[in-house]
């Protein structure tokens, strides 16, 4: 894997992480009509699970392969 695609993976991971921790945030201060906070955060929940998801293929693809051909040393 090229050292450039390696870094965009990782970018993008911590985007992903950005975005969860605000519907975690999210999903911890909405309003009090008790039985639409406990959708939202149904909601925000699955959603916060496929992003983690996400973030954890992205972080096995980063990682899958070894680069030492690549940049001639211990990366």
């Amino acid at each position: 894997m090229r050292l450039e695609t390696r870094d965009n993976l990782g970018k993008q991971g911590t985007e992903i992480a950005s975005v969860r921790g605000t519907l975690q945030a999210l999903a911890e201060s909405w309003g009090n009509d008790y039985e639409h906070v406990k959708y939202l955060q149904k909601r925000i929940s699955d959603m916060e699970e496929k992003l983690s998801n996400i973030q954890n293929t992205l972080a096995e693809i980063e990682w899958s392969e070894n680069t030492e051909w690549f940049t001639g040393g211990d990366k």
